[in-house]
């Protein structure tokens, strides 16, 4: 028997594998993406078996399986995310078309960028990082210093603020973890720009947006500037800091979920103002003093929750004494400042279930000026309290819904006296917003955002409605086109509504049209817009009153309007050159607007046709043997633009002559920076030294004519030439990171 069982084995093996083969079923078919362009070499298996394929050249597939039954089969390839499906087999051969989706990044998905410079988000054309900021030669480590070498932004000297493709600062809002700040800028002192409050170092993200914003925000006729903070502190340091200016210094405390930081500064500009020679029509009665703290609490409550509280309290005092326009520049006009401002934003984020997010989020500001101009006191207060959710859901792929509401409690006054004379004027104003917003991406290749606002005005007793589009198309793997479209509105400023309780919102509507091609290293950007007013708020003056008529000579109406329109161009280059990073832009601005006292349709004084800036960054390979490779950088920044317009209007009854216009010369300002990043004792430091303006350039923003118009003062810089130095330490940071 024995000598039979080779055989009897045989003869059953080829039995079973004869049996089997009759058993195998064929599932064959072609992999392609949602565009139906083939995908070659994908990987196609049944999961958890290791039956399966690649797919050839032209896409096609084809292998057999023994296995019966619901099965999933899975198909992958390098770019794209994996396709699944899930199939019965019995008898029959199988076809399957697997349709592969080209995976969501920052190359070769779509962006809705139409009227936005994103930073530090890595979906998005990255633009400005904290340390690009701190780094741009003439910004002096303020936001919106950079944010101006940026095109549709304004260069205007003589005051704070973002002024964007023809609109005022009072047009753009600042806003930190979706909460407005009423005041982001310090106090400030006539025809001398004050700076940000906040440090950029506090942010990780920055979207500034020239126009046709998301329909979260509101209240904003041109611009908004959206900031997100850090969250959990990554390790425990101590830092200070030491400038010309002044001292300050803060530690950080990294628990497990919690992080707590806390830190104050001080600054005079009394030594600044001793090395830096000052305008010589002005004098420094008091040197800008001022002292800030602020406490930052950063909670994780869950896997996917945290908690954010930013509180900060500032005080601040200066005076100066120039040549009084009123007087025909013959005697000196006393000017003095007291300044005190509280902020605290809260907010919580966390995710509820799989697909949904929830945000809450509250602010609380008051600002308080003491404000002394000669005979002239004014006592100025504005209190802000807001409330914000929203939710948001995830409907795929990159793709959103979102809808939510706002209130914001805003509270004005003002107490000025004039010798015997004192008037009082307060407001409270209840606003109140609700929002929903579709991001849909329908392919990789086409995205559409759909918003809609709603507002109401306590003050105004009104509504508004305000629709909102984006629509964004990939061109090709680094380039797309993209349109906004949207109508916005803004309730006049507090000075308007102090002496007229009969007016409406101010509105504008934008249409934006951008091309951009982007990558890693470089980012070329040409954006056309035109931006169309109504309801622009007016003062009209009455004629020269009769002698003893002591009424009232303006009246205030909504029929003010305008125009702005225009071309931006960007181009940042990060590779051309070895160790350098530069960007070009140039904004081409046309607009008029009949608002406030003009009494015609004219160019705005706050307004040039043509700004141009470059802004360069190089760093030095290694020096011999004590300075390491990219430790020392050096920039400048170079500024040009067209002159702006000046008028002077009737102004009854000092003065009946004819309107005086004109056109300040061009504006120039080259400036120069360069830092050291080294250590001591074994601290992470920073050495600075920043040159504005080195060649002292005299530039003119404006004049101020007397009340005749016998007599007028140009506004120029405070200082023609500053030369700031500078030097950071982190207490326990041994290494330096430059991507921070």
């Amino acid at each position: 028997m024995s000598k039979y069982l080779p055989a009897i084995f045989i003869a059953f093996s080829l039995l079973f594998f004869s049996a089997n083969s009759f058993s195998q079923i064929t599932i064959s078919g072609k992999t392609i993406d949602d565009n139906g362009a083939v995908i070659p070499f994908a990987s196609i298996s049944i999961k958890g078996t290791y039956d399966g394929t690649s797919s050839t050249e032209n896409g096609e597939f084809n292998f057999t399986t023994t296995e019966k039954g619901q099965v999933t089969i899975i198909a992958t390839c390098i770019g794209y995310d994996s396709f699944k499906t899930k199939v019965i087999i019995a008898d029959k051969p199988i076809i399957i078309k697997a349709v592969l989706r080209e995976k969501s990044n920052e190359l070769n998905t779509v962006v809705i960028s139409a009227g936005s410079f994103e930073a530090s988000d890595k979906k998005k054309a990255v633009m400005l990082k904290p340390l690009d900021i701190v780094t741009t030669a003439g910004a002096s480590g303020d936001i919106d210093g950079a944010i101006k070498t940026l095109p549709g932004a304004q260069n205007v000297g003589e005051t704070e603020g973002l002024f964007v493709r023809g609109g005022s600062a009072s047009e753009t809002k600042t806003i930190i973890d979706d909460m407005v700040v009423q005041n982001p800028y310090t106090s400030s002192v006539p025809d001398v720009p004050a700076r940000g409050r906040f440090s950029p170092f506090l942010f990780t993200g920055t979207v500034f947006s020239t126009g046709g914003y998301s329909a979260l925000y509101g209240q904003a006729l041109s611009s908004t500037l959206v900031l997100n903070t850090d969250d959990l502190a990554e390790e425990t340091t101590s830092a200070l800091g030491l400038t010309m200016v002044g001292v300050n210094g803060g530690h950080t405390q990294r628990w497990k979920n919690t992080s707590l930081s806390v830190d104050g500064s001080y600054t005079n500009l009394k030594p600044f103002f001793a090395v830096n020679p000052q305008n010589s029509l002005r004098t420094w009665t008091k040197a800008p003093e001022s002292g800030q703290g602020s406490i930052i609490l950063r909670q994780k409550t869950s896997a996917t929750g945290i908690f954010k509280i930013y509180s900060s309290f500032s005080m601040s005092k200066l005076g100066i004494t120039f040549p009084n326009i009123y007087d025909s520049g013959t005697t000196l006009a006393r000017f003095s400042l007291q300044n005190q401002n509280i902020y605290v934003n809260a907010s919580y984020k966390e995710f509820l279930g799989k697909n949904w997010n929830f945000f809450a989020g509250t602010s609380y500001s008051n600002n308080v000026d003491k404000i002394s101009f000669n005979q002239f006191n004014v006592n100025s207060s504005q209190q802000n309290t807001q409330g914000k959710f929203y939710f948001t859901k995830y409907l795929g792929i990159n793709s959103t819904f979102k809808i939510g509401g706002e209130v914001q409690n805003i509270v004005y006054g003002q107490d000025s006296s004039v010798y015997s004379f004192s008037a009082n004027h307060h407001l409270n104003e209840m606003y109140g917003a609700a929002f929903a917003e579709f991001e849909l991406f329908i392919t990789r290749r086409l995205a559409v955002r759909i918003g809609e606002r709603s507002e109401y005005s306590h003050i105004l007793n009104k509504y508004n409605n305000a629709p909102r589009t984006s629509i964004a198309y990939k061109t090709g793997k680094k380039s797309q086109v993209s349109f906004a479209y949207g109508k916005f509105f803004e309730t006049p400023q507090k000075d308007e509504l102090f002496f007229s309780n009969n007016l409406t919102f101010e509105n504008c509507t934008h249409y934006i049209t951008n091309y951009q091609i982007t990558d890693d290293y470089r980012t070329f950007r040409i954006e056309a817009y035109y931006k169309q007013y109504g309801d622009l708020v007016r003062i009209i003056r009455s004629p020269s009153p009769i002698v003893g008529d002591t009424g009232k000579i303006y009246s205030e109406n909504n029929n003010g309007g305008g125009y702005a329109r225009g071309i931006d161009v960007f181009w940042r280059d990060k590779k051309t050159f070895k160790n350098v990073d530069y960007w070009v832009s140039y904004t081409y601005l046309d607009t008029r607007r009949e608002y406030r006292y003009y009494p015609e349709m004219l160019q705005p004084t706050f307004a040039t046709p043509h700004t141009v800036s470059v802004v360069y960054k190089y760093a030095l390979p290694a020096i011999a043997h004590f300075i390491e490779a990219n430790k020392l950088n050096a920039g400048f920044t170079y500024t040009f633009a067209t002159g702006r317009p000046y008028y002077y209007f009737y102004n009854p009854p000092t003065y009946t002559g004819p309107d005086i216009k004109g056109t300040t010369i061009d504006y120039n300002n080259f400036s120069i920076n360069t830092s050291y990043l080294t250590s001591i004792k074994g601290n992470f430091t920073v050495i600075f030294l920043g040159i504005n303006n080195i060649l002292g350039i005299n530039n003119v923003y404006g004049y101020r004519y007397s009340s005749d118009a016998s007599y007028r003062s140009a506004i120029i810089p405070q200082s023609l030439r500053t030369i700031f130095i500078g030097m950071f330490v982190s207490i326990g940071r041994k290494v330096a990171d430059d991507k921070k």
